[in-house]
């Protein structure tokens, strides 16, 4: 054999030219001649490492480390390898152990700084991280990595304004590597400064322009600028030239995810994971695009998929539980729940635990907080300071919704906008939903001052647009839903912002100011549990179109039912269904053999999982029904052929319960913890009904087989609903309307400027 430095030189000149099979074969070459050769092995397990043998790496090490210990030969780098394989194998107290070693080998080497800084990073310790990568600046104030790791580390801890010129000290220096760009685009983006991110991508293309992550980054920031037709361009365009690169699939696969096409998402995403190893997050969006499409199964593969890749992925394990609800899955939900909720004890876990899906698990209130805290932390720029403005003659009330068309919520608000005082008041709508044409949406329309479309304004725009109209307060009626645009509140467009309706429970954010609600749904001392200050309505929170058409019932043959029978009927979606409230409803069946179960359950697969649950728990499968999707009106119209409609827990009825309501059908509720689950309670007592709220579960279920057994009684309500409906709160959106305006005259005025000293 040729002399090891000289067979060094040649298989490093193999690596420089891309051969690395024949750089491997010198080096076992070398081992063979000289066994346990650190430098050979540590350049073995620098391949295994890159092709994702870990194991094979690690052992490669620990060999080389106890060779070099031996012989007395430099360790550092040894142990600096050794621990970044620890750490790709998410051993973090190995990988802290071996780079302590490679210190101690050789005090303050910059890489091994940089990979400390990096572990303490994936661990979300970002002051520790902070440290590491200071020791590495002041050790090499030239290190653009240096530089922008700190960057990375001072945005993890959210100081915007140092974490922006650290980065931009990065990409000044002139061997600044593409990295840096990538890391000011990525710090740029996560401080709201979209503009900015584009332009630190397009910089760093302009020098590396064949860098795949730059473009990535610049992706992720037209995305976020609502420029996703731009960012598929960018995407086709260089997969024009690389067929084969998982990466950009998968990145098209999330943008033709955002602009609506699940289909071709699906085919982009498969193909991603059909061409080499890929994120995580790649059998995420696989999930949603599946999901989107009606695929439940494979919505459900693909993100179980995702969590055997990255078992501290929150957002899959959130699709994984939310998708197993929307099926009536109930196993897997628990499972998934539990496993869910293990994660909010990670510090190393994503933080971003959907808000919206953990309405409908079994979390405490306290919980809840936290977890809108996080999501609202990893998910919304930095919130802007109060935008003050001098009062006007009428008071300037703006309304953020995308979902003002044929949905619960432009139902509920329509006669609300029409009610405005408009002396008082000037009422402007901002809108980033579909244009639908409906009736409802034209209404709306019709019964306020302004109406802005911002569907294609990014948020910043958006909010320079509110900031321009001068408003005094600004009301979101989305929350933590989907497709809701938080960020927009978080640049402070209105002196004063609300939170109304959407979401039933804390955003957890400074960009909201106050959330209202009343004293049944947020009990007096529950303000602990709200990020924002809770602010009461003297009547049910939940407004109501008093003056909606009620058409006739549907005969019951026409809607599968026994025309004799005592319909029991949830209208809720299936994801707020659950094992306990099901177990309840089917002992009702056993109890009451003239009783029937009725309901909504659009989907196959959720029919399939109820039908089997009943038939476990060897119930009569043939007396439930279900229903699908129908219009408002048709909706209305059947459900007055129900005798009693159920509520349920932990996420109960809210507009499917002031629907049934409205047709004089009486509800049967169940007081919960949180604002979620006292909904039904706050409508019933609005109704005067309060003696049809159980306290518990224990005591639904009696009250329950007392009221399907007692026809008389279910009549009575329902004569009591009809004779009544014109005098009940609950239906008087007028008063509503002047409840609704003293609360926003009062909290502008609490939150105008102090006048200046005279």
């Amino acid at each position: 054999m040729i002399p090891v430095q000289q067979a060094f030189a040649q298989a490093f000149a193999h690596e420089a030219a891309g051969r690395a099979d024949r750089a491997a074969s010198i080096y076992r070459q070398i081992l063979a001649a000289i066994p346990d050769h650190p430098g050979a092995l540590l350049k073995l397990s620098e391949q295994d490492l890159a092709a994702g043998r870990l194991e094979v790496a690690r052992e490669q090490l620990v060999r080389a480390c106890a060779a070099a210990l031996r012989q007395a030969l430099p360790t550092g780098d040894l142990w600096l390898a050794l621990g970044r394989v620890e750490a790709a194998r998410r051993d973090a107290a190995a990988a802290r152990a071996a780079f302590a070693r490679a210190l101690a080998a050789v005090p303050e080497n910059v890489p091994t700084l940089l990979a400390c800084g990096e572990l303490a990073l994936a661990e979300r310790d970002a002051p520790a991280a902070e440290a590491y990568f200071r020791r590495a600046v002041a050790r090499d104030p030239g290190s653009a990595p240096a530089r922008s790791n700190l960057a990375l580390a001072l945005a993890a801890q959210r100081r915007w304004t140092e974490a922006g010129d650290t980065a931009r000290e990065a990409v000044a220096l002139p061997t600044a590597p593409a990295h840096a760009f990538q890391v000011a685009a990525h710090v740029a983006l996560q401080a709201g400064r979209v503009g900015a991110a584009i332009d630190a991508a397009r910089e760093g293309l302009a020098r590396f322009p064949d860098d795949r992550d730059l473009l990535l980054r610049l992706v992720d920031a037209l995305r976020n600028a609502g420029r996703a037709p731009e960012a598929r361009a960018r995407l086709e365009a260089a997969l024009a030239g690389r067929h084969d690169d998982p990466a950009l699939r998968s990145c098209l696969g999330a943008v033709l995810l955002q602009l609506g096409d699940p289909a071709r998402a699906s085919e982009q995403l498969r193909l991603a994971t059909r061409r080499g190893p890929v994120p995580a997050t790649t059998w995420d969006n696989l999930g949603l695009a599946e999901r989107a499409q009606g695929d439940h199964g494979a919505a459900i593969e693909a993100f179980e998929a995702a969590l055997a890749a990255d078992p501290l992925l929150t957002t899959a394990a959130t699709n994984l539980v939310k998708t197993q609800q929307e099926i009536c899955a109930w196993g897997g939900v628990e499972a998934g729940a539990a496993a869910w909720r293990a994660l909010l004890d990670r510090p190393d876990a994503d933080p971003r635990f959907n808000p919206f899906v953990a309405l409908g698990l079994p979390v405490t209130p306290a919980q809840q907080l936290a977890i809108a805290r996080r999501w609202s932390l990893a998910t919304l720029p930095p919130v802007a300071p109060p935008f003050v403005r001098a009062r006007g003659d009428r008071l300037r009330v703006g309304y953020l919704s995308g979902d003002l068309h044929a949905h619960a919520t432009a139902y509920l608000m329509a006669g609300l906008f029409e009610r405005h005082d408009r002396s008082r008041f000037d009422v402007r709508v901002y809108s980033h939903g579909p244009d639908d044409r409906s009736a409802v949406r034209a209404r709306i329309r019709a019964a306020v001052g302004a109406w802005v479309d911002v569907a294609a304004l990014d948020d910043e725009a958006a909010a320079r647009r509110m900031r321009d109209d001068r408003l005094d307060v600004l009301v979101d009626l989305k929350g933590h839903t989907q497709d809701a645009r938080l960020g927009i509140l978080a640049r402070r467009p209105a002196p004063c912002q609300l939170h109304y309706l959407g979401f039933p429970g804390t955003l957890g954010t400074d960009a909201i100011d106050g959330i209202v609600a009343d004293d049944t749904v947020v009990p007096p001392g529950d303000e602990r549990h709200f990020h924002e200050r809770v602010r009461r309505l003297p009547r049910c929170y939940q407004v109501t179109d008093g003056t909606r058409e009620l058409p006739d019932p549907r005969p019951r043959a026409a809607l599968g039912l026994p025309a004799d029978a005592v319909v029991l009927a949830c209208f809720n979606q299936t994801y707020k269904l659950s094992r306990e409230f099901f177990a309840l409803w089917l002992a009702a069946l056993e109890r009451v053999p003239q009783a029937v179960l009725w309901l909504y359950a659009p989907l196959a697969p959720a029919r399939a999982n109820l039908v089997a649950a009943a038939r476990a728990a060897g119930a009569d499968t043939a007396r439930i029904v279900f229903a699908d999707a129908l219009p408002q009106r048709e909706h209305l119209a059947r459900l007055r052929a129900a005798d009693l409609v159920l509520d349920l827990l932990p996420y109960g009825s809210h507009t499917t319960g002031s629907d049934a309501l409205w047709a004089g059908v009486p509800m049967l509720s169940c007081r919960g913890d949180r604002f979620a689950g006292r909904v039904g309670a706050s409508l019933l007592q609005a109704v005067g009904l309060d003696e049809l709220v159980a306290e518990t579960p224990a005591q639904y279920g009696a009250l329950l087989l007392r009221l399907a057994a007692d026809r008389e009684a279910l009549a009575g309500y329902r004569a009591y609903l009809d004779r009544e409906r014109p005098r009940l709160p609950l239906f008087d959106t007028a008063g509503f309307a002047r409840d609704w305006e003293a609360l926003l005259t009062a909290v502008v005025a609490e939150s105008a400027p102090a006048p200046s000293p005279g």
